[in-house]
Protein backbone atom coordinates (compact mmCIF):
# COMPACT_ATOMS: atom_id res chain seq x y z
CA UNK A 1 0.00 0.00 0.00
CA UNK A 2 1.24 3.51 -0.63
CA UNK A 3 2.10 5.75 2.40
CA UNK A 4 1.26 9.14 1.12
CA UNK A 5 3.31 12.44 2.89
CA UNK A 6 1.91 14.22 5.02
CA UNK A 7 -0.83 17.25 4.50
CA UNK A 8 1.60 20.16 5.33
CA UNK A 9 4.13 18.75 2.88
CA UNK A 10 1.26 18.20 0.36
CA UNK A 11 -0.08 21.92 0.66
CA UNK A 12 3.60 22.97 -0.23
CA UNK A 13 4.20 20.46 -3.31
CA UNK A 14 2.91 20.54 -6.43
CA UNK A 15 0.98 17.66 -7.67
CA UNK A 16 1.46 16.25 -11.45
CA UNK A 17 -1.11 14.96 -13.60
CA UNK A 18 0.04 11.83 -14.05
CA UNK A 19 -1.58 8.17 -14.52
CA UNK A 20 1.03 6.58 -12.19
CA UNK A 21 1.15 9.16 -9.40
CA UNK A 22 -2.19 9.00 -6.70
CA UNK A 23 -3.63 12.38 -5.67
CA UNK A 24 -1.12 13.91 -3.06
CA UNK A 25 2.18 12.31 -4.12
CA UNK A 26 5.20 13.58 -5.81
CA UNK A 27 7.91 12.10 -6.94
CA UNK A 28 10.60 15.20 -7.54
CA UNK A 29 12.88 13.75 -5.06
CA UNK A 30 15.58 17.10 -5.68
CA UNK A 31 12.35 19.43 -4.91
CA UNK A 32 10.83 17.13 -2.02
CA UNK A 33 10.89 18.38 1.36
CA UNK A 34 10.82 14.38 2.30
CA UNK A 35 14.24 12.76 3.57
CA UNK A 36 15.50 10.81 0.69
CA UNK A 37 14.94 7.12 2.85
CA UNK A 38 11.32 8.39 3.43
CA UNK A 39 10.89 9.70 -0.31
CA UNK A 40 12.03 6.31 -1.77
CA UNK A 41 9.97 4.18 0.34
CA UNK A 42 6.87 6.22 -0.64
CA UNK A 43 7.45 6.74 -4.62
CA UNK A 44 9.83 3.61 -5.69
CA UNK A 45 7.12 1.46 -6.50
CA UNK A 46 5.46 4.22 -8.63
CA UNK A 47 8.56 4.81 -10.72
CA UNK A 48 9.04 1.34 -11.35
CA UNK A 49 5.75 0.65 -12.72
CA UNK A 50 5.46 4.03 -14.53
CA UNK A 51 9.13 2.93 -16.26
CA UNK A 52 7.82 -0.96 -17.04
CA UNK A 53 4.83 1.12 -18.93
CA UNK A 54 6.98 3.32 -20.79
CA UNK A 55 5.85 6.57 -18.71
CA UNK A 56 8.20 9.67 -20.14
CA UNK A 57 8.25 11.32 -16.90
CA UNK A 58 8.20 8.55 -14.43
CA UNK A 59 11.69 7.74 -16.72
CA UNK A 60 12.96 11.34 -16.28
CA UNK A 61 12.35 11.06 -12.71
CA UNK A 62 13.67 7.94 -12.31
CA UNK A 63 17.20 8.99 -14.30
CA UNK A 64 17.15 12.43 -12.08
CA UNK A 65 17.13 10.43 -8.83
CA UNK A 66 19.73 8.23 -9.20
CA UNK A 67 22.29 10.58 -11.05
CA UNK A 68 24.07 12.06 -8.01
CA UNK A 69 25.51 8.73 -7.25
CA UNK A 70 26.01 6.73 -10.58
CA UNK A 71 27.51 9.83 -11.97
CA UNK A 72 30.32 9.23 -9.26
CA UNK A 73 30.91 5.58 -10.19
CA UNK A 74 31.13 6.65 -14.07
CA UNK A 75 33.34 9.48 -13.35
CA UNK A 76 35.90 7.27 -12.19
CA UNK A 77 36.08 5.37 -15.56
CA UNK A 78 35.82 8.47 -17.78
CA UNK A 79 38.15 11.17 -18.29
CA UNK A 80 35.63 14.01 -18.30
CA UNK A 81 32.23 14.71 -17.21
CA UNK A 82 31.17 14.35 -20.65
CA UNK A 83 32.13 10.79 -20.77
CA UNK A 84 30.85 10.13 -17.41
CA UNK A 85 27.37 11.42 -18.48
CA UNK A 86 27.59 9.48 -21.93
CA UNK A 87 28.24 6.42 -19.77
CA UNK A 88 25.15 7.19 -17.41
CA UNK A 89 22.93 7.84 -20.26
CA UNK A 90 23.76 4.25 -21.77
CA UNK A 91 23.58 2.78 -18.03
CA UNK A 92 19.64 4.13 -17.76
CA UNK A 93 19.09 3.32 -21.56
CA UNK A 94 19.62 -0.34 -20.39
CA UNK A 95 17.41 -0.15 -16.98
CA UNK A 96 14.67 1.21 -19.11
CA UNK A 97 14.76 -1.61 -21.20
CA UNK A 98 15.10 -3.78 -18.76
CA UNK A 99 12.85 -2.39 -15.42
CA UNK A 100 10.16 -4.91 -17.27
CA UNK A 101 12.11 -8.18 -15.90
CA UNK A 102 13.09 -5.99 -12.80
CA UNK A 103 11.41 -8.64 -10.08
CA UNK A 104 11.98 -6.29 -7.08
CA UNK A 105 14.03 -9.33 -4.78
CA UNK A 106 17.05 -6.89 -4.59
CA UNK A 107 17.19 -2.82 -4.06
CA UNK A 108 16.55 -0.71 -7.02
CA UNK A 109 19.56 1.24 -6.29
CA UNK A 110 21.71 -2.48 -6.44
CA UNK A 111 20.65 -3.27 -9.94
CA UNK A 112 20.81 -0.06 -11.50
CA UNK A 113 24.46 0.43 -9.74
CA UNK A 114 25.47 -3.35 -11.29
CA UNK A 115 24.39 -1.68 -14.83
CA UNK A 116 26.31 1.31 -14.52
CA UNK A 117 29.22 -0.58 -13.41
CA UNK A 118 29.15 -3.23 -16.56
CA UNK A 119 28.50 0.24 -18.65
CA UNK A 120 31.91 1.70 -17.05
CA UNK A 121 33.68 -1.97 -17.83
CA UNK A 122 32.17 -1.48 -21.63
CA UNK A 123 32.78 1.75 -21.74
CA UNK A 124 36.65 1.42 -20.71
CA UNK A 125 37.05 -1.80 -23.03
CA UNK A 126 36.05 0.21 -25.64
CA UNK A 127 38.97 3.00 -25.61
CA UNK A 128 41.13 0.22 -26.31
CA UNK A 129 43.01 0.42 -22.67
CA UNK A 130 43.95 -2.69 -22.49
CA UNK A 131 44.79 -3.28 -25.83
CA UNK A 132 48.84 -3.47 -24.72
CA UNK A 133 48.50 -5.46 -21.38
CA UNK A 134 50.36 -8.30 -21.11
CA UNK A 135 49.93 -11.57 -18.75
CA UNK A 136 51.83 -10.64 -15.92
CA UNK A 137 52.97 -12.78 -12.88
CA UNK A 138 54.77 -10.98 -10.71
CA UNK A 139 53.92 -8.35 -8.04
CA UNK A 140 54.86 -7.00 -5.23
CA UNK A 141 52.97 -6.43 -2.19
CA UNK A 142 52.56 -2.33 -1.41
CA UNK A 143 51.01 -1.36 1.85
CA UNK A 144 49.64 2.48 2.42
CA UNK A 145 49.30 3.08 6.13
CA UNK A 146 45.13 3.94 6.92
CA UNK A 147 46.49 6.97 8.77
CA UNK A 148 47.65 8.51 5.72
CA UNK A 149 44.04 8.35 3.59
CA UNK A 150 42.31 9.50 6.78
CA UNK A 151 43.95 13.06 5.83
CA UNK A 152 42.35 12.96 2.87
CA UNK A 153 38.57 13.61 1.55
CA UNK A 154 37.25 11.19 -0.68
CA UNK A 155 37.57 13.55 -3.28
CA UNK A 156 41.41 14.45 -2.84
CA UNK A 157 41.58 10.77 -3.17
CA UNK A 158 39.66 10.20 -6.26
CA UNK A 159 41.87 13.70 -7.65
CA UNK A 160 45.02 11.28 -6.92
CA UNK A 161 43.20 7.96 -8.61
CA UNK A 162 42.44 9.73 -11.57
CA UNK A 163 46.07 10.57 -12.23
CA UNK A 164 47.03 7.30 -12.48
CA UNK A 165 47.56 5.62 -16.32
CA UNK A 166 44.06 5.06 -17.17
CA UNK A 167 44.82 1.01 -17.36
CA UNK A 168 45.91 0.79 -13.59
CA UNK A 169 43.14 3.50 -12.76
CA UNK A 170 40.53 1.27 -14.29
CA UNK A 171 41.51 -1.99 -12.43
CA UNK A 172 42.51 -0.36 -8.83
CA UNK A 173 38.84 1.53 -9.05
CA UNK A 174 37.14 -2.29 -9.66
CA UNK A 175 39.12 -4.03 -7.27
CA UNK A 176 38.68 -0.86 -4.15
CA UNK A 177 35.35 0.26 -4.94
CA UNK A 178 33.05 -2.53 -6.70
CA UNK A 179 34.48 -4.97 -4.80
CA UNK A 180 35.54 -7.46 -7.94
CA UNK A 181 38.13 -10.37 -7.51
CA UNK A 182 41.49 -10.40 -9.67
CA UNK A 183 39.65 -13.47 -11.88
CA UNK A 184 36.29 -11.07 -11.94
CA UNK A 185 38.14 -8.30 -13.38
CA UNK A 186 40.50 -10.35 -15.85
CA UNK A 187 36.88 -11.75 -16.87
CA UNK A 188 35.83 -8.67 -17.53
CA UNK A 189 38.41 -7.23 -19.05
CA UNK A 190 39.88 -10.25 -20.90
CA UNK A 191 42.93 -9.91 -18.91
CA UNK A 192 44.78 -12.28 -16.75
CA UNK A 193 44.45 -12.69 -13.08
CA UNK A 194 48.29 -12.00 -12.96
CA UNK A 195 47.69 -8.64 -15.15
CA UNK A 196 44.63 -7.66 -12.44
CA UNK A 197 47.09 -7.68 -9.47
CA UNK A 198 50.42 -5.95 -11.52
CA UNK A 199 47.97 -3.13 -11.66
CA UNK A 200 46.41 -2.99 -8.24
CA UNK A 201 49.99 -3.23 -6.96
CA UNK A 202 51.36 -0.61 -9.08
CA UNK A 203 48.65 1.60 -8.57
CA UNK A 204 49.70 1.36 -4.62
CA UNK A 205 52.36 1.78 -5.39
CA UNK A 206 52.16 4.95 -7.53
CA UNK A 207 49.41 6.18 -4.31
CA UNK A 208 52.33 5.84 -1.89
CA UNK A 209 54.86 8.10 -4.14
CA UNK A 210 51.87 10.74 -4.78
CA UNK A 211 50.66 10.46 -1.05
CA UNK A 212 54.80 10.77 0.60
CA UNK A 213 54.95 14.12 -2.26
CA UNK A 214 52.00 15.52 -0.27
CA UNK A 215 53.15 18.61 2.26
CA UNK A 216 51.12 19.21 4.98
CA UNK A 217 51.04 22.50 3.86
CA UNK A 218 49.14 21.04 1.07
CA UNK A 219 46.80 18.87 2.97
CA UNK A 220 45.66 21.68 5.37
CA UNK A 221 45.00 23.74 2.48
CA UNK A 222 42.67 20.82 0.87
CA UNK A 223 41.19 20.69 4.33
CA UNK A 224 40.41 24.18 4.31
CA UNK A 225 38.99 24.76 1.39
Amino acid sequence: MLIKPGKETINKIQNLPNPFLPAGSYIYYMDSLLPKKRFLSINTAILIKGCQQNDVLCQEQLYKLFYPDMIKICCRYANDMDEAGIIYNNAMMKVFKGIASYNEEGKLSGWIKTIVVNCCIDFSKSTNIFNNSTNIISETAITILPDVFDRLSGKDIQQLIAQLPKATATVFNLYIYEGFTHKQIGEHLNISDGTSKWHVSEAKKLLKIKLENISETELKANAAG
